[in-house]
């Protein structure tokens, strides 16, 4: 989370929370790196929007 940079209306723990969700799949790279999934993640978005 350190290295992660966002435009967001939303405080630190809340976007750990929402990054955090079981509704993104998030993997680490052999370097260390998360990687999350792009699908996911804006179906994430999409469903913030809506509800």
């Amino acid at each position: 989370m350190e290295d992660t940079r966002v435009i967001t209306n939303l405080r630190r723990p809340e976007l750990e929370e929402w990054l955090n969700s079981e509704e993104l799949q998030r993997l680490h790279a052999a370097d260390g790196s998360a990687v999350t999934c792009l699908n996911a993640l804006l179906a994430r978005v999409q469903k913030t929007k809506t509800s």
